[in-house]
């Protein structure tokens, strides 16, 4: 008999699977995209269920701690986006729109209130939701979906649906179903940054006006800091940049503010070894960004990093092959 140190695969054992349950409609994913189509739906009256990896919504917003929301298009929200930035403001999670131009918007969002939110939308629309739930494989007869295999904390369980939609961000329910897909930039399979976002707090700089002079001192001694070592992050140096235009403040008079200025590089977000370097890099950064705030940004002397997020944020895994493929041009001429 073959050793199983030996075997490059394993066939699973063939296994009775028990059924969850029948819905017209399954989304796997509680991010913004999953929650608002499984808010739709139920709206329109398909009984829905919501399977959910974590213990809460709102996705990268939260588990990767990305609190701002951009949108070239910011006088054109349609949808979902006004039920749940009225939802988002009684649980006092979002700033006021801002806005740079008449066509640029910018604001942040408080990521606890964000899970609030979109419980509140989902529980009123009628929605089912099964959270720590994974995608564990895809039902498919005949070329046609008919639901999902899901790893829960009772076991592997089949859930059967008319439409199954795919909000998982990473493609995990096309990739199952035998859907094709491409990733990286047609050489590499990394084709943007990994950011491991870190929230700061402790801030006290709303009566600081940055100078020129204040900025090239920073500068000066955030250089010679480096030069001796005692950071290893060359992206430290974008605490400046942000500080001085005051992003992103978290509002609601917490002191507080996420950070984008870490920069983790040639990264596979689907192979597990290289994402698990990537999150201990990333985090590793952070602290050194928190650090700089703390060192060099006036206003920052008595700030602390206050957590990190849960996961590094992933801008790009799996880009799915399918009917239609939205394109660079499409986005900035806003064709729907």
């Amino acid at each position: 008999m073959e050793s199983s140190t030996q075997i490059e695969n394993y066939r699973e054992p063939a296994r009775d699977v028990p059924v969850l349950g029948h819905w017209d409609v399954i989304v796997a994913g509680g991010g913004p995209a999953g929650c608002a189509a499984a808010w739709a739906a139920a709206r329109y009256g398909a009984r829905t269920l919501l399977v959910e990896k974590s213990g809460h919504l709102g996705g990268q917003t939260v588990d990767a701690l990305v609190c701002a929301i951009l949108s070239t298009n910011g006088v054109d929200f349609q949808g979902v986006w006004h039920d749940w930035i009225r939802a988002l403001r009684k649980r006092r999670g979002a700033e006021q729109t801002m806005h740079r131009s008449q066509a640029h918007m910018i604001t942040t969002v408080y990521p606890e209130s964000v899970k609030y939110a979109w419980d509140d939308l989902l529980s009123a629309a009628g929605v089912e939701l099964l959270h720590h739930v994974h995608v564990g494989g895809a039902i498919v007869e005949e070329g046609v979906m008919k639901g999902l295999l899901l790893d829960t904390r009772a076991g592997r369980q089949a859930a059967f649906a008319q439409r199954t939609i795919d909000g998982t961000g990473h493609g995990i329910v096309c990739h199952e179903a035998g859907i094709p897909w491409e990733q990286g930039d047609g050489t590499n399979k990394w084709a943007m940054a990994l950011t491991k976002v870190f929230r700061l707090s402790g801030m006290n700089w709303d009566h600081i006006t940055f100078t020129d002079e204040m900025i090239q001192r920073a500068e000066a001694e955030m250089d010679a800091a480096i030069a001796r070592g005692e950071f290893v992050t060359p992206t430290v140096k974008r605490a400046l940049g942000y500080a001085r235009g005051k992003l992103w403040d978290l509002g609601g008079g917490r002191g507080q503010i996420m950070s984008v200025l870490s920069r983790v590089l040639k990264v596979d977000p689907l192979d597990p070894w290289d994402f698990t370097r990537a999150e201990r890099e990333g985090r590793a950064q952070a602290w050194e960004g928190a650090e700089a705030y703390r060192r060099f940004i006036p206003g920052c002397e008595n700030a602390y990093l206050l957590d990190t997020s849960y996961q590094i944020g992933v801008r790009s895994t799996r880009r799915v092959q399918g009917l239609a493929r939205v394109t660079d041009d499409d986005a900035w001429h806003l064709r729907k």
